[in-house]
C-alpha cells in the first residue's frame, strides 16, 4: 500500500500530499511498519516550508469525518522562540489519536511530548493548510541542555525500514549536534537555496 502520509484510513495514499510522498516522507506501508526515504539535514531543509525551534504546550485531538476514510488527527500546538525558515507555525499535526473513545495509529507516525522543546522540520500542504513534519521522526529535534550549558539538538535512530535515494536499505542512525551548529547549518543551506550571502 502506498503511504502519503496525511490522508489516513485510506490516508497511506497519493491522493493529499503528492509531493511530500515523493520526496519526503513514505515510501510505502508494510504490516509492521513504515518504509521511508532518507534524508539528510541539507535535504529537509531545502524541502521544509518552515524549521523552527519550539515548545509543545498543548495536544488534542480531531475527526476528519471525509467519506470513506473517517481519521483522527492529533494536533499539537507550538510556541515557537525561533524561526530558521519560513513562517513561525502554531500547529503541527499528526495522523492517529484519541477521539471521543476511538483510538487510531499509523506506522511510523510520531508522537511529541507536552512541554517538549524541539527543533521541528515541517511541511505545510497548499491544498489542505495542514502543517507535518518532514520525513516523519526525522524531521523531530529534541532540545535539550546539558550541564556545561551546552543545547543539543538529538534525534533517536528510526525503527522504521528506510531506503537511500536509489532505493537500496540503509541504517539510520541517530543525530545529536550543537543547537547552534544546526541552526548555522540550516541557514547556510537556506542562503545557498536563495543565492544569498552566508
Amino acid at each position: 500500500m502506498l503511504a502519503g502520509y496525511t490522508c489516513g484510513i485510506s490516508m497511506f495514499q497519493t491522493r493529499c500530499l503528492l509531493p511530500v510522498f515523493l520526496t519526503a516522507i513514505a515510501a510505502a506501508t508494510v504490516s509492521s511498519g513504515a518504509t521511508l526515504q532518507q534524508l539528510s539535514m541539507d535535504q529537509m531543509g531545502q524541502l521544509a516550508t518552515s524549521i523552527v525551534r519550539a515548545r509543545v504546550t498543548a495536544s488534542s485531538a480531531s475527526l476528519n469525518a471525509s467519506p470513506g476514510s473517517p481519521t483522527i488527527y492529533t494536533h499539537y500546538k507550538l510556541s515557537v522562540s525561533e524561526v530558521w525558515k519560513g513562517v513561525a507555525a502554531a500547529e503541527v499535526m499528526m495522523p492517529g489519536g484519541d477521539f471521543n473513545g476511538q483510538k487510531q495509529s499509523f506506522p511510523g507516525v510520531p508522537e511529541l511530548r507536552v512541554g517538549g522543546e524541539y527543533v521541528l522540520f515541517l511541511w505545510k500542504s497548499p491544498s489542505t493548510g495542514i502543517v507535518h513534519t518532514i520525513g516523519l521522526t526525522q524531521g523531530i529535534f529534541e532540545v535539550n541542555s546539558r550541564a556545561d550549558g551546552s543545547v543539543l539538538a538529538s534525534r533517536r535512530q528510526s525503527g522504521e525500514l528506510m531506503l537511500d535515494g536509489s532505493g537500496q536499505r540503509v541504517s539510520d542512525q541517530p543525530v545529536s549536534m550543537k543547537l547552534v551548529d544546526m541552526k548555522t547549518r540550516v541557514l547556510q543551506v537556506r542562503a545557498s537555496a536563495t543565492g544569498t550571502a552566508k
